[in-house]
Protein backbone atom coordinates (compact mmCIF):
# COMPACT_ATOMS: atom_id res chain seq x y z
CA UNK A 1 0.00 0.00 0.00
CA UNK A 2 2.94 2.45 0.78
CA UNK A 3 3.97 1.66 -2.15
CA UNK A 4 1.12 2.80 -4.29
CA UNK A 5 1.16 6.20 -2.07
CA UNK A 6 4.52 6.49 -3.16
CA UNK A 7 3.60 6.07 -6.66
CA UNK A 8 0.26 8.41 -6.68
CA UNK A 9 2.66 11.22 -5.04
CA UNK A 10 5.68 10.96 -7.39
CA UNK A 11 2.88 10.30 -10.69
CA UNK A 12 1.33 13.99 -9.28
CA UNK A 13 4.17 15.78 -8.62
CA UNK A 14 5.71 14.94 -11.80
CA UNK A 15 2.35 16.29 -13.63
CA UNK A 16 2.71 19.28 -11.88
CA UNK A 17 6.40 19.64 -13.07
CA UNK A 18 5.24 18.98 -16.37
CA UNK A 19 2.66 21.61 -16.61
CA UNK A 20 4.44 24.50 -14.96
CA UNK A 21 6.89 23.82 -18.19
CA UNK A 22 4.46 23.56 -20.63
CA UNK A 23 3.10 26.91 -19.46
CA UNK A 24 6.31 28.61 -19.12
CA UNK A 25 7.17 27.27 -22.85
CA UNK A 26 3.57 29.12 -23.98
CA UNK A 27 4.28 32.63 -21.86
CA UNK A 28 7.44 32.03 -23.93
CA UNK A 29 6.04 32.20 -27.06
CA UNK A 30 3.46 34.41 -26.09
CA UNK A 31 6.10 37.01 -24.99
CA UNK A 32 7.81 36.30 -28.89
CA UNK A 33 4.89 36.33 -30.35
CA UNK A 34 4.21 39.98 -28.88
CA UNK A 35 8.01 40.74 -29.43
CA UNK A 36 7.93 40.23 -32.96
CA UNK A 37 4.65 42.15 -33.71
CA UNK A 38 5.92 45.43 -32.38
CA UNK A 39 9.33 45.49 -34.20
CA UNK A 40 8.85 45.80 -37.79
CA UNK A 41 10.68 43.89 -39.47
CA UNK A 42 12.30 43.16 -43.40
CA UNK A 43 11.46 39.56 -45.12
CA UNK A 44 14.94 39.14 -44.76
CA UNK A 45 14.67 39.47 -40.86
CA UNK A 46 11.93 37.86 -40.85
CA UNK A 47 13.96 34.94 -41.44
CA UNK A 48 16.59 35.23 -39.41
CA UNK A 49 15.41 36.83 -36.20
CA UNK A 50 12.13 34.73 -34.89
CA UNK A 51 14.67 31.68 -34.23
CA UNK A 52 17.66 33.55 -32.84
CA UNK A 53 15.38 35.76 -30.58
CA UNK A 54 13.60 31.97 -29.30
CA UNK A 55 16.79 30.69 -28.44
CA UNK A 56 17.69 33.89 -26.60
CA UNK A 57 14.97 34.54 -24.05
CA UNK A 58 14.60 30.16 -23.46
CA UNK A 59 18.36 30.50 -22.62
CA UNK A 60 17.56 33.35 -20.60
CA UNK A 61 14.83 32.49 -19.00
CA UNK A 62 17.04 29.33 -17.82
CA UNK A 63 19.54 31.38 -16.00
CA UNK A 64 16.58 33.29 -14.36
CA UNK A 65 15.38 30.19 -13.17
CA UNK A 66 17.86 29.09 -11.56
CA UNK A 67 18.70 32.66 -9.85
CA UNK A 68 15.21 32.74 -8.73
CA UNK A 69 15.79 29.21 -7.05
CA UNK A 70 18.68 30.11 -5.57
CA UNK A 71 17.47 33.25 -3.96
CA UNK A 72 14.92 30.94 -2.44
CA UNK A 73 17.19 28.52 -1.05
CA UNK A 74 19.66 31.44 0.34
CA UNK A 75 16.61 32.90 2.05
CA UNK A 76 15.76 29.28 4.03
CA UNK A 77 16.99 30.18 7.77
CA UNK A 78 18.00 26.91 7.89
CA UNK A 79 21.01 27.20 5.91
CA UNK A 80 24.67 27.63 7.01
CA UNK A 81 26.14 30.67 6.95
CA UNK A 82 28.80 28.85 4.75
CA UNK A 83 25.94 27.34 2.39
CA UNK A 84 24.26 30.80 2.67
CA UNK A 85 27.90 31.80 0.82
CA UNK A 86 28.27 29.49 -1.32
CA UNK A 87 24.71 30.04 -3.21
CA UNK A 88 25.51 34.31 -3.27
CA UNK A 89 28.80 33.14 -5.11
CA UNK A 90 26.70 30.75 -7.42
CA UNK A 91 24.13 33.54 -7.62
CA UNK A 92 26.78 35.94 -8.61
CA UNK A 93 28.03 33.49 -11.56
CA UNK A 94 24.67 32.78 -12.60
CA UNK A 95 24.19 36.52 -13.46
CA UNK A 96 27.35 37.12 -15.01
CA UNK A 97 26.40 34.32 -17.14
CA UNK A 98 22.89 36.35 -17.76
CA UNK A 99 24.83 39.36 -18.66
CA UNK A 100 27.50 37.56 -20.45
CA UNK A 101 24.13 35.61 -22.81
CA UNK A 102 22.69 39.28 -23.09
CA UNK A 103 26.31 40.43 -24.24
CA UNK A 104 26.39 37.43 -26.43
CA UNK A 105 22.81 38.05 -28.57
CA UNK A 106 23.05 41.44 -28.92
CA UNK A 107 26.12 40.91 -30.94
CA UNK A 108 24.11 38.70 -32.81
CA UNK A 109 20.60 41.30 -33.14
CA UNK A 110 22.75 43.81 -34.41
CA UNK A 111 23.97 41.75 -37.71
CA UNK A 112 20.26 41.83 -37.81
CA UNK A 113 18.35 45.04 -36.76
CA UNK A 114 19.01 47.91 -36.31
CA UNK A 115 19.72 49.96 -33.43
CA UNK A 116 15.90 51.83 -33.66
CA UNK A 117 14.55 47.96 -33.76
CA UNK A 118 16.56 46.77 -31.30
CA UNK A 119 15.50 49.84 -28.95
CA UNK A 120 11.79 48.68 -30.15
CA UNK A 121 12.39 45.10 -28.84
CA UNK A 122 13.69 45.90 -25.34
CA UNK A 123 10.29 48.09 -24.99
CA UNK A 124 8.39 45.39 -26.19
CA UNK A 125 9.96 43.04 -23.57
CA UNK A 126 8.74 45.80 -20.94
CA UNK A 127 5.35 46.28 -22.35
CA UNK A 128 4.73 42.55 -22.62
CA UNK A 129 6.52 42.06 -18.65
CA UNK A 130 3.62 44.71 -17.76
CA UNK A 131 0.90 43.10 -19.56
CA UNK A 132 1.09 40.01 -18.53
CA UNK A 133 1.82 41.37 -14.61
CA UNK A 134 -1.69 42.82 -15.13
CA UNK A 135 -3.47 40.29 -16.53
CA UNK A 136 -2.24 38.05 -13.51
CA UNK A 137 -3.26 40.86 -11.18
CA UNK A 138 -6.05 41.04 -12.41
CA UNK A 139 -6.88 37.30 -11.94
Amino acid sequence: MKKFWLTFVVGILCLNLLAQERLRERFLQQKKTFVLKRIELNAEQQNKFPALYEDYIFRLADLQKQIRQLKIEAAMLSLSDSEINADIDKMLKLKQQELDLQKEYITKFRTILTPKQMIAMFRAEREFLRVALRALKDD
